[in-house]
């Protein structure tokens, strides 16, 4: 097991929210983070309501240092092969290794799901390419270093199947990172790396209540989770000397927190969403059919 001062970590999407919550909890542990995003000034962005979106990969990378890790910044287009590529190489020639990688990044529309699928802009069938194919380019050039550090961990951030809150688009990629990361979890096996699809609850943060709108109550009364908490899982997976009995299956974070004892930021509580939205394909699941 790689030491936490040696611990290097790439994580795809991390300018703001989910992904770099997750990107902090490593900085924490001490761990080199690449912090890997396609927004480079803060504000650049726009919300469908006009806002100007925070965040940056600049300022992530920075709180990463500033929590105790070393964080490095990475602009990186996803939907573009020789920027993947680029990354990884990268981290191969300033690291020399890479013990953890989470495929985060996808591309998301504030407008999902709020009318039918053909009415909506074809460009949100762009998640199938940044939001699935991406990642499999992303491990490819990713599993020669998780492998030749001698342990690793790849985990797809992907969500419940039956929420139908999105784009059929959306539930297209997030399937298909459950698939992939069975899929890898095979040809991993004999290499001690291990590979996890990752369900997360809902995440407060204040572009998702602009997203979810009139509906925020509700699914608050589910129970939120901070964008910190499934970095916290995360940390906790790699810290289990049985890891490699996880790979290949479809976790629930709230299900996995409270297996490991993670908590919450104060204010927060991560609930298992499974009977509202579904289980993972039982072929996945830990629980089994």
């Amino acid at each position: 097991m790689a030491n936490v001062e040696t611990l290097v970590a790439v994580i795809t999407g991390a300018s703001r929210g989910l992904g770099k919550g997750i990107a902090l909890e490593l900085g924490q542990r001490g761990a080199t983070v690449y912090v890997v995003g396609r927004t480079t000034v803060s504000g650049s962005q726009v919300s469908a309501g006009g806002k100007p979106v925070p965040g940056s990969i600049h300022e992530a990378a920075a709180e990463v240092t500033a929590a105790g890790g070393r964080g490095i910044a990475v602009a990186c287009d996803m939907s573009v092969d020789d920027d993947i590529r680029a990354l990884f190489e990268q981290v191969r020639e300033e690291s020399g290794r890479l013990d953890i990688l989470v495929n985060n990044a996808a591309s998301l529309h504030d407008e999902m799901g709020k009318r039918p699928f053909w009415e909506a802009p074809v460009q949100f069938a762009d998640i199938i390419n940044v939001g699935l194919r991406c990642h499999q380019v992303a491990t490819y050039y990713a599993a020669p270093l998780l492998v030749a550090a001698g342990r690793g961990l790849v985990v797809n951030i992907s969500f419940y199947s039956d929420a139908k809150i999105h784009d059929p688009a959306y539930y297209a990629a997030k399937a298909g990172l459950d698939q992939l990361a069975a899929s890898w979890s095979e040809d991993f096996a004999s290499r001690n790396v291990a590979a996890i699809s990752l369900w997360p609850g809902f995440i407060r943060t204040e572009r998702g209540d602009e997203v979810l709108g009139e509906k925020k109550e509700l699914f608050a009364g589910m129970g939120m989770e901070s964008p910190r908490y499934e970095g916290r899982v995360i940390g906790a997976i790699w810290d289990d000397p049985y890891m490699m009995k996880l790979s290949g299956k479809t976790v629930i974070g709230a299900e996995l927190g409270e297996r490991y004892g993670v908590s919450d930021l104060p204010g927060f509580d991560p609930k298992s969403l499974r009977q509202f939205y579904g289980s993972p394909h039982p072929r996945f699941d830990p629980h089994g059919a």
